[in-house]
């Protein structure tokens, strides 16, 4: 007797010592047969298995082990048991982490009239800050025109007539919502073809004047962002690969500088094109050939085909910008059926990431 209770004291001061060194992973099969060889009893071990954190392999090599081991089949059915709590907890742990992420995934709701941050099939770009990374939602510019040249997208906010080109893509909205009886299904068909209310409101103001060219002015609704951040030198992942008729390429991110205008929109970039060009199917528009825009210097860092990394090169004052992705040739050409459609690579060009530094 005095012998077993020796033996019990030195495999608890050996058993201590080493829990405080170094984190114990749980009790395992080996420590089970050393104390059924030790002398403990079956009720002492059986208390030990169901009191402790446990790693048992029951799997029939791990069975066999235990059994050559000479243990009793009460404390071999307190190791499976003991196994399969290990593992039921195990599988709940794993399940309840799987619900909460998907719980806060679906809580990043997009700001009204803005697709939602992450669709199938479509670029998605995620910001990344502390080791987070947050979607932001995608938005479709839409298109004004207007008979100012373009110099400069601060000398487009001067332009007298550029209020009333850009009222004129609201109006096309307003109007192909009265047509359908729903702002709802409008507001639908503007993110699906920006081109609504720009072309209608082109053929009001220039089929009179018959003018060669004119100038397309990209522009997205809203004085503001309605997604703030407040990190001076923000990062982000840009992805846009695996989608269909796209040439990943042929592409890559930029950070832009939106300048804000009247009538509550903000302008992404302008250039002037021949009037018919969104009208053709033909892939002959080299838009970004004199596209005017202004790009804020920034590292964009390739992963793979179709994904980088964008971080801006210094600190950025308050104001409104955005994530756009451009052709790496300028003279990439595009159809205008594809840009006024919001297909193809117009989907490419028109879509944009804004955001509200503050």
């Amino acid at each position: 007797m005095l012998r077993k209770s020796l033996i019990a004291l030195i495999y608890a001061a050996i058993t201590a010592i080493a829990s405080a060194q170094t984190p114990s992973p749980g009790l395992t099969n080996d420590e089970v047969i050393a104390m059924f060889k030790g002398g403990l009893g079956e009720t002492t071990i059986i208390s030990a298995i169901q009191s402790q954190d446990t790693n048992f392999d029951i799997s029939a090599k791990g069975l066999l082990e235990l059994k050559r081991g000479g243990i009793p089949s009460k404390i071999m059915d307190a190791v499976i048991n003991a196994a399969s709590k290990h593992k039921a907890a195990a599988e709940a742990a794993t399940k309840a982490q799987a619900e909460a992420e998907a719980k806060a995934k679906a809580s990043v709701v997009a700001p009204a009239g803005i697709t939602s941050p992450i669709l199938p099939g479509m670029p998605s770009v995620l910001m990344v800050e502390a080791g987070q990374k947050q979607p932001l939602p995608i938005g479709h510019t839409q298109i004004a025109q207007t008979k100012t040249k373009v110099s400069s997208l601060a000398a487009l906010t001067r332009d007298g007539t550029l209020p009333q080109a850009m009222g004129g893509v609201a109006q096309g909205a307003a109007a192909a919502g009265a047509m359908t009886g729903s702002s709802k299904l409008a507001s639908t068909m503007l993110m699906a073809n920006p081109m609504i209310g720009g072309a209608m409101m082109a053929s009001q103001l220039y089929a009179a004047h018959h003018k060669s060219t004119v100038t397309d002015v990209w522009v997205v609704p809203g004085p503001k962002s309605e997604t703030v951040i407040h990190n001076p030198q923000p990062a982000f992942e840009v992805h846009y690969d695996n989608i269909p008729g796209i040439s990943v390429d042929e592409y890559e991110p930029v950070l832009l500088k939106l300048e804000s205008a009247p009538n509550n929109f903000r302008l992404v970039g302008a250039t002037e094109a021949k009037q018919d060009a969104l009208q053709s199917s033909t892939a002959d528009w080299g838009i970004y050939s004199s596209f005017v825009e202004e790009r804020i210097a920034a590292q964009a860092t390739k992963a793979a085909p179709g994904s980088y990394r964008l971080q801006a090169s210094s600190a950025l004052q308050p104001g409104e910008y955005a994530v756009a992705l451009r052709p790496i040739n300028k003279d990439k050409k595009f159809s205008g059926t594809s840009v006024s459609q919001n297909t193809g690579d117009g989907l490419f060009f028109n879509s944009v990431w804004s955001f509200e530094l503050q």
